[in-house]
């Protein structure tokens, strides 16, 4: 189904009074004789014919146009654009129908302050020529002004890598949409074509399914805040009810499908626990909501037409299906019938059979008894033999002589122990006695003391190492004394 959109009807009329005025000044325009095909065009006189080479014709055409075109002002979008290491800018100008070959040389593209970028939205100004090698008509750009859109193409690029690098387009977070549910909640414009649009596909498929409409902002300012809070209510307090959402808007500019690209509405998109589609604007565009959405539609009406199962195809399905049950029915009653039929037959010849298994199986059960009486008996038997083998075998009857032997052998040991440490002790008091003797503490006891100069802590030993006034210290056998060289006698 085709939206009427007043914006678009107005941006085509537009279109059109700008080609009617280029097409009046190209047929005002003076053009040589040579240049338009009449009689002599056709003549095969060789005298009254003039044949153009390529050059000259392709120069000619340059000419007309630069001299006939004063400097323009296009806008359009920037497309393909590459700058080789000359420095010079080379991008086509385009629009949903048309496109134009466009060349900025270095000098005035370093003189701008805005550089232009892939998908910018321009105006620009210059003259029309032709490039004589290629034949090309392009538009020479002086000067270049950025409308704005190219911004908001940027900032979509940059949030659509940071969402696609969280993983939030990845096919595997995307939940299944039931093909009939029970509840639909439609979030959109309450006023606006998408909502009716949907209810009409959903009358005509399958009127049973009931809609709940989420009216909400989808356009301005506002509109993102009311879609997250709309997202978030949906999910909170009505997960258990809800099937479906559908998140739709007709078609519009690109800045009017601004609030579909928010980061916040992606996120609430993403965070939610009910099956999403995205049906915003036509089928040419592209939002963030579309790549996050579990599906995308087209279109409002498409999204209907793929949530809802059409009627007739439900009614179909039924039939077919309810053919094949009773054929399978009847297939397996009619195995069935005859399993029961070879069974009874079974019955009624394996009677007789029966009644000698019964007698085989009393006499097997007397002997299986008899059989297992006897070998319980053996294996008594066999158990009480193991049982005296292992008692006689125990090591705890050839341990037990020896503990004597231990006894015996702890005693001498502690004794031999006992004379060792008392032969130790006498040796260490008589080397300790001999150590008491040697010691200088010894002597400093008899009276001796020694002498250390306090400058260095050096001992000294002879006269000759003193000065008068030397500071010294003398270490007695308890305690020390400091004193001074008056006098020294050598």
């Amino acid at each position: 189904m085709v939206v009427n959109d007043p914006n678009r009807d107005r941006m085509g009329l537009h279109s059109y009074l700008e080609f009617n005025q280029s097409y009046s000044t190209m047929t005002s325009l003076q053009l040589p004789d040579e240049f338009w095909l009449d009689d002599r065009a056709f003549d095969d006189d060789e005298e009254s014919r003039h044949v153009y080479s390529v050059s000259q014709l392709n120069g000619d055409i340059r000419l007309i146009l630069e001299d006939n075109f004063t400097p323009v002002w296009v806008e359009g979008e920037i497309s393909t654009l590459r700058t080789p290491a000359s420095g010079h800018s080379y991008f086509t100008l385009k629009d949903e129908r048309s496109q134009l070959k466009a060349v900025l040389f270095r000098r005035q593209r370093t003189a701008l302050q805005y550089q232009p970028q892939e998908g910018d939205r321009v105006l620009c100004n210059g003259r029309i020529s032709l490039y004589e090698p290629r034949g090309d008509y392009q538009i020479i750009v002086s000067s270049l002004e950025l409308q704005g859109v190219g911004e908001l193409w940027r900032a979509f690029t940059k949030l659509k890598e940071k969402l696609e690098r969280e993983g939030l387009f990845k096919p595997e977070r995307k939940k299944t949409i039931p093909q009939l549910p029970r509840t639909l909640a439609l979030i959109t414009s309450a006023t606006g074509a998408a909502v009716h649009d949907i209810l009409q596909v959903v009358r005509r498929r399958f009127a049973g399914v009931e809609i709940i409409v989420v009216p909400v902002t989808v356009q301005g300012e506002r509109a993102a805040g009311e879609i997250v809070a709309a997202l978030e209510r949906v999910n909170r307090y009505w997960h258990e009810r809800i099937d479906t959402v559908i998140l739709a808007r007709g078609g519009g500019s690109y800045e009017d499908l601004q609030p579909f690209n928010d980061e916040l509405v992606a996120r609430a998109i993403a965070a939610g626990t009910i099956p999403l589609i995205s049906a915003v604007g036509h089928e040419i565009d592209f939002t963030i909501a579309d790549f996050v959405a579990d599906l995308r539609a087209p279109t409002p009406s498409a999204a209907a037409e793929l949530v809802i199962a059409n009627r007739s195809e439900i009614v179909d399905r039924l039939h077919h299906l309810h053919q094949r049950l009773a054929q399978i029915g009847r297939y397996r009653i009619t195995q069935e019938r005859r399993r029961l039929q070879m069974l009874a037959l079974a019955l009624e010849r394996g009677g007789e059979t029966v009644l000698l298994r019964r007698q085989n199986f009393v006499e097997l059960k007397a002997r299986f008894g008899t059989a297992m009486l006897s070998r319980l008996r053996l294996v008594r038997q066999n158990l009480k033999i193991c049982e005296y083998r292992l008692e006689q075998a125990s090591p705890g009857l050839r341990v037990k002589p020896l503990f004597a032997e231990i006894d015996l052998q702890e005693q001498r040991l502690k004794q031999a122990m006992r004379y060792l440490l008392a032969g130790k002790r006498q040796l260490i008091t008589a080397h300790s006695d001999r150590l008491k003797a040697g010691s200088p503490l010894a002597v400093l006891a008899r009276g001796y003391s020694v002498v250390e100069k306090i400058e260095n802590n050096k001992v000294v030993s002879k006269s000759s190492d003193l000065a008068v006034g030397d500071q010294l210290r003398l270490r007695l056998h308890q305690g020390q004394a400091w004193c001074r060289v008056e006098k020294i006698d050598e």
